[in-house]
């Protein structure tokens, strides 16, 4: 008698791991050309390179920085800023941003052209339909779908504000009701799992409450995770229980990815000044956050979702020679214990987001490899 077929056991699929980082910034003259951004997005290549999709804020119009009024923050980088930054193993960008009208219109037109000549994908910003989802992983025809937009621009010429191009939606009941239909449609047009991107907050200061509500209704319209970026400091990631019962993460503010913000500070200084927006001593702006998510998508409407981030710090040279207008920027993973410096400074500070040292998702200071938080 033959025995009855053993039927074969599926193995899973391979979890989809996305990876968003914070603001890159041409800071003039320390970051404004392709080879200093390059150099000092470099450390973060090997990271980036670990997951299916790496995302980063684009912070800049792109085009003709002659221009450009030096007197203002107004920031523009010329088309090969963008090869540089997708050289890090950078696959998407969020163009959806306050300073994408900074060229007007001609200049958020030509962030979205070089997105489409360098091949990576250009979120929030579109010729046709900027609230669109864009696949950002994908398996086995399963998708991970990102949707990104800004709650204001700095430049609010009606050109490029008023054609359509930019996604916007400000942190009020419209916005949020804008953003409720965004990630509902991703999720009918095919989507398996959405990242919702917003920019928009308070610089230099915790997260607004304003921006946690127009968070939490991506989340509840559907969204696996929220990435907010803008005020230039960290803020500590929370975790949503949204009306259907789901536990989505919200990184309130990832900080800055590669900027010349507090140039001048080390750990001899306090972690900020009184005033906070005094930049160049303000230790803070140096610490970023990588938020890393991980999809696990083995059946459809059935999905796992993991998180945690990785901490960022930037090394600055200014501080070694004033004089130098070209300083060594560079940003790398933060260290448990080669920073204890930085950290024990950072966590002292009573009015700073110090408690993103001490939470059990920070994947180093865990001695994790892989995010570990899930529901």
């Amino acid at each position: 008698m033959l025995a009855a077929a053993v039927p074969a056991v599926r193995a899973p699929a391979a979890p989809l791991r996305v990876m968003v980082g914070g603001d890159v910034i041409p800071h003039r003259p320390q970051l404004v050309d392709a080879a200093r951004v390059a150099e000092a997005l470099a450390p973060m290549a090997p990271l980036f390179g670990e997951a299916d999709a790496a995302i980063v804020n684009y912070e800049t119009a792109t085009g003709d920085i002659s221009g450009i009024d030096t007197a203002t923050m107004s920031l523009a980088a010329k088309p090969d800023w963008m090869h540089a930054v997708a050289s890090a193993n950078v696959t998407a960008i969020t163009l959806a941003n306050n300073h994408a009208c900074d060229l007007g219109r001609r200049g958020l037109a030509a962030s979205i052209d070089t997105a489409n000549a360098v091949g990576v994908t250009a979120l929030g910003a579109s010729a046709t339909d900027p609230w669109e989802a864009h696949t950002i992983a994908s398996q086995g025809g399963r998708r991970v779908c990102a949707v990104a937009w800004t709650t204001f621009v700095n430049d609010r010429r009606p050109g490029c504000m008023t054609a359509g191009h930019l996604a916007l939606a400000a942190p009020d009941r419209d916005g949020r009701l804008r953003v409720a239909r965004a990630v509902a449609r991703a999720f009918h047009d095919g989507c398996d799992a959405v990242v919702a991107i917003v920019h928009g907050g308070q610089e230099y200061a915790p997260q607004t409450g304003a921006m946690m509500a127009l968070a939490a209704a991506a989340a509840d319209a559907g969204a696996d995770a929220v990435v907010i970026h803008h005020p230039h400091v960290v803020s500590p990631m929370v975790v949503h229980a949204t009306e259907d019962g789901r536990k989505v993460p919200i990184f309130a503010s990832l900080g800055n990815l590669v900027s010349n913000q507090g140039e001048s500070w080390t750990p001899e200084f306090p972690a900020a000044q009184r005033d906070r927006h005094i930049v160049y001593l303000n230790g803070w702006t140096r610490l970023g956050m990588v938020a890393d998510l991980s999809f696990q998508l083995d059946a459809p409407r059935q999905k796992l979702v993991a998180w945690g981030y990785h901490l960022v710090f930037v090394d600055s040279d200014h501080v070694l020679d004033k004089s130098n207008p070209h300083p060594r920027i560079e940003a790398r993973l933060l260290d448990p214990a080669k920073d204890r410096a930085v950290i024990d400074k950072l966590a002292r500070d009573a009015e700073g987001p110090r408690a993103v040292f001490g939470d059990a998702c920070w994947v180093e200071g865990a001695g994790a490899s892989l995010p570990a938080c899930r529901p």
